[in-house]
């Protein structure tokens, strides 16, 4: 069972997520500031950091994808996340987490899927991963399934411990499921306002060779790790700073793998643009095989 309406809107997301349009100011700041501001950062008073938690939720209401996915990943996380902005509660992470899916973001809808399996939702958590693979195949053009990489890709993996948990279902069931979510995420997506992106003008991250996980799990490398990070990205292509977001199988794998993303090289800004950027980025064991060596 879906357990919330694919059709939420910013209205509706206010009551759930603990603050109301009328207490958000009407100018908000881009969520890259509050997070430069000193929002994930543990050394930030925690007045301030309650200041720009509430900043954020704002941004959320507002419609702002990105705000609803990060503040989904810190309200999943709660004190495991080593920034601490919220307490652990689920229900308000799926509600921003839904939100944020319905603008098409796909490392959302992974989210959903971890989140369903740690509460013991296998099937929905088995619906969200193939939806997710659904949407992932679009943005890539492959029709195959699983992960491009040398050994155990993340996606592949999730898709595994989610069939795993389900005891049992009907194979034609599950696919008409996933049709009718897609289906509905299409709509959603396509009333959406057009939205500005990134990703024209940073390019195709790269990753230099000889890079060094080191201290990864058992269970980092076997099942696939993965995270995600915000970077402030400077002009000459290289991250000037760097954020966790989100991780699997916990905050830990991704302060280890955090460790490449200064390595990372994106596009230079042209001549004369001396703006930063900022950008969600993924980062798994499975794409770092080719490239980093893993100790």
């Amino acid at each position: 069972m879906f357990r919330r309406s694919i059709a939420i809107v910013c209205l509706l997301l206010a009551a759930p997520i603990g603050v109301l349009a009328a207490d958000c100011p009407t100018t908000l700041p881009r969520t890259g500031e509050l997070i430069g501001r000193g929002l994930l950062d543990a050394a930030t008073p925690d007045a301030e950091r309650e200041r720009l938690g509430k900043l954020l939720l704002c941004s959320a209401v507002a419609g702002n994808a990105v705000s609803q996915e990060i503040a989904g990943s810190l309200y999943r996380w709660g004190p495991r996340h080593p920034a601490h902005v919220f307490a652990e509660d689920h229900d308000r992470a799926r509600d921003l987490l839904t939100a944020a899916a319905g603008h098409g973001r796909t490392s959302a809808m992974l989210k959903l899927a971890e989140l369903e399996l740690a509460d013991g939702h296998a099937h929905e958590a088995l619906v969200w991963t193939q939806v997710e693979g659904v949407f992932h195949r679009r943005l890539i053009n492959r029709d195959d399934d699983g992960d491009p990489f040398v050994g155990a890709g993340y996606y592949t993996m999730l898709l595994k411990r989610a069939m795993d948990a389900v005891s049992s279902y009907d194979a034609n069931a599950l696919q008409t499921e996933v049709d009718a979510r897609v289906a509905a995420l299409d709509r959603q997506i396509a009333a959406q306002p057009a939205s500005t992106k990134n990703a024209g003008r940073l390019g195709t991250p790269k990753i230099p060779p000889q890079q060094h996980v080191r201290n990864a799990s058992p269970t980092e490398l076997n099942q696939g790790a993965y995270a995600q990070y915000f970077v402030e990205i400077g002009p000459d292509g290289r991250a000037r700073r760097s954020w966790m977001i989100d991780a699997y199988p916990d905050p830990g794998s991704g302060l280890r793998i955090g460790r490449v993303v200064p390595q990372i090289r994106w596009s230079e800004a042209p001549a004369g643009d001396q703006d930063m950027r900022y950008a969600l980025v993924p980062v798994s064991m499975g794409s770092l095989r080719k490239t980093v060596h893993l100790q």
